[in-house]
């Protein structure tokens, strides 16, 4: 089975990225405030990996709300909300994997996304697979560590330090603020790595 993993250059996509060791990485600029460094964590992740990777840019910026696009107001119940963001990037990947004959779209997804995102559920990803088949008839979408916290998917994965440390989580900028969510949560599922150590 011939499988792309949608590489964010986060601590949860990179852990994947070393857990499973997919055939190749998809890095996708979608117009978010930290594309940049985005960008630059997951070519850095994947070149020490050793994994072959691809940078696409859909700006979907025109359709963005929230914390990740600077927007003021968020629809959503959530700051880092944006409207049918892992829909949009499963397309996009599905595009560009059907014609390239792979099999399956990996995310980093871990345990307690659904929690905050209908889009970090099972029911999601198994609806995007039926979606996909339906057209296409090839492609499926898994989540391999949705049952795993991201503490112990970076324990699971064998993950280093020094991989980690290319990693980038900040919503707001590309420089990391310390402040906004994804910073945050960081740090926090770093310390809790830590002691599983």
């Amino acid at each position: 089975m011939s499988r792309v993993l949608l590489l964010s250059g986060g601590l949860d996509s990179t852990s994947v990225a070393a857990w499973q060791r997919p055939e190749h990485c998809l890095v996708i600029d979608y117009g978010q405030r930290a594309a940049a460094a985005e960008r630059r964590a997951a070519a850095a992740v994947a070149t020490d990996l050793d994994l072959p990777y691809t940078h696409i840019t859909v700006n979907a910026s025109a359709v963005s709300g929230g914390l990740m696009a600077n927007q003021p107001h968020s629809v959503g119940e959530t700051p880092e909300w944006w409207p049918y963001r892992n829909q949009f990037l499963i397309t996009v990947a599905a595009g560009w994997a059907v014609l390239r004959a792979y099999d399956e779209i990996l995310v980093g997804t871990v345990a307690g996304d659904g929690d905050r995102h209908a889009d970090g559920t099972q029911t999601f990803y198994d609806a995007m697979t039926a979606v996909l088949q339906s057209q296409e008839g090839r492609l499926s979408v898994s989540a391999p560590a949705i049952h795993l916290a991201a503490p112990a998917l970076i324990h699971e994965s064998n993950v280093t330090d020094s991989t980690l440390g290319w990693t980038h989580s900040c919503h707001v900028d590309n420089l990391p603020c310390g402040r906004c969510p994804g910073c945050v949560k960081r740090a926090e599922v770093l310390a809790r790595a830590e002691r599983l150590q």
